[in-house]
């Protein structure tokens, strides 16, 4: 039996008790809360460093302390404080609680620290990054960046974490107006990290802090954008000319223009379509047709031929709608696999490829279009589909290369999700429940999105309210060490 370890826990809800207290008028009641960006933290028996929690409470005063004397708390602030611990020197694990209170409002945190030879799996929940954390093809790397007010203005840093060792290397202070980072986009097994900017162009940054803007292939119009690069080097991505996008990759530098399907998903002219992802072994790509919110996804192969993913499954059925004017007009429903902008749906091999089955049905006056979706995952090499009808409403959304699949419990705004045997067509469990069974560790809530071949990281996805709205956050397992 694996030994369990409590790591860092990222608060997804409220987990104070909530007080109404009486206001002078009568009939008026304030809320007391507190809300902590961890619930629960584990050290190393040895040499840790503080660990920063952050505050939010109702009312903004409040007090924290330690039960125990092998914890000290510290760094204290209006918003956050730090909790150190003394080295452990015996060969068992030690519990405490740290205690947050606000007016009549608590909260506990547990503090659990292991025996100090005790090695476990390394759990990271990176709410500091803005719009997305990606992790390098073979995992060796992950990244983001993250805005700051610094004397008056504001400023961005682009950082680079090497997953090894949980070390940062930091590039900045970029003034907001000087770049704009929008959106982390990928980053390469060298280092180089590729974050879009709000005028719709991408920059990428090496580990020497060098940054440069890509430049438009000769011919297109617009920028390009770079959605996710192989273990060695190949970027696939789109840029546009006359108002469409077309998808490309790029060798050494070079962009090369991908072809598009004949039709698109619903069997119209095709329209835009862009590259998505590519397998790290740099064999498939994958990518969608993204016109008319169909987002029906394609793929090309070794030789370069786009098909349709799911083509086993791809179903088209005409239809006649009402115009509103009295006529009808011609419509296909279309079942079929598609997915939105997710850059790591296939697996590091290419065997696999993840999304989401959609079926389509008309209402009688044929004014709605039904849909219902499963997540679904397609044999690149046996060109069959398999879909897993007891998870619906979710997606896939990556696998790995002996076929274990990572779905999401939603195809919009997922919170979490299950793990799956792809070819026998066996739901394993939720990704909690698996993490905690093959790797010993709890994790608070979320999804996997992506695993390397090696399997001993990986990246994955949940929501969270700390910072006062719901958003989405990356988190990672790093190896022992």
């Amino acid at each position: 039996m694996k030994n369990i370890c409590y790591v860092r826990a990222a608060l997804l809800l409220l987990c104070a008790a909530v007080v109404l207290t009486g206001c002078e008028n009568p009939g008026e009641s304030e809320t007391q809360y507190i809300r902590v960006s961890d619930a629960a933290c584990t050290f190393k028996g040895m040499d840790n460093q503080p660990v920063t929690i952050e505050v939010y409470s109702s009312p903004t005063a409040w007090d924290v302390e330690a039960l125990a004397s092998w914890v000290t708390i510290a760094g204290e602030t209006e918003t956050s404080f730090t909790i150190q611990v003394a080295d452990n020197e015996s060969d068992e694990e030690r519990m405490a609680q740290v205690i947050v209170t606000a007016g009549k409002a608590e909260k506990t945190i547990d503090i659990i620290q292991v025996a100090k030879d005790y090695t476990f799996p390394r759990y990271r929940f990176m709410s500091q990054f803005q719009y997305g954390t990606p992790m390098s093809p073979t995992g060796k790397w992950a990244g983001g960046f993250y805005s700051v007010s610094e004397d008056g203005e504001l400023n961005q840093y682009a950082v680079i974490i090497d997953l090894e060792t949980d070390e940062w290397i930091e590039h900045g202070p970029y003034p907001m107006e000087l770049l704009g980072l929008f959106q982390t986009m990928c980053i390469s097994d060298n280092g180089e990290l590729f974050i879009a900017t709000e005028r719709d162009a991408t920059v990428m940054f090496d580990l020497d802090g060098n940054h440069v803007e890509i430049e438009a292939p000769a011919g297109f119009t617009g920028t390009p954008s770079i959605s996710q690069v192989s273990a060695d080097g190949v970027w696939v991505g789109w840029c546009s000319k006359n108002g469409t996008s077309y998808p490309l990759k790029w060798v050494n530098g070079v962009a090369e223009e991908l072809p598009r399907p004949e039709l698109n998903y619903r069997g119209e002219e095709i329209g835009d379509v862009q590259a998505r992802g590519i397998s790290a072994d740099g064999r498939i790509i994958y990518g969608t047709t993204w016109d008319n919110l169909d987002f029906g996804m394609v793929y090309w192969d070794e030789t370069g031929t786009v098909r349709y993913v799911g083509e086993d499954v791809h179903k088209l059925t005409p239809v006649e709608r009402p115009d509103g004017y009295g006529g009808t007009y011609d419509y296909n429903l279309a079942n079929g696999m598609w997915t939105t902008a997710t850059n790591t749906n296939v697996s590091p091999n290419g065997k696999w490829i993840a999304g989401t089955y959609r079926e389509e049905s008309l209402s009688d006056d044929g004014q709605e279009v039904y849909e219902s979706n499963w997540p679904a995952f397609y044999n690149t090499e046996t060109h069959k589909t398999v879909i897993f009808t007891e998870l619906s409403g979710g997606g896939g959304v990556s696998a790995t290369s002996d076929g274990i699949g990572f779905t999401a419990d939603s195809t919009f705004g997922p919170s979490s999700g299950y793990v799956v045997d792809i070819e026998n067509g066996v739901v394993l469990g939720s990704a909690v429940e698996w993490i905690e069974s093959e790797y010993g560790i709890l994790i608070p809530s979320g999804y996997i999105t992506y695993m390397p071949e090696s399997k001993d990281r990986f990246l994955g996805a949940a929501l969270w309210s700390g910072g006062g709205t719901l958003e989405g956050v990356n988190w990672y397992v790093g190896p022992e060490r």
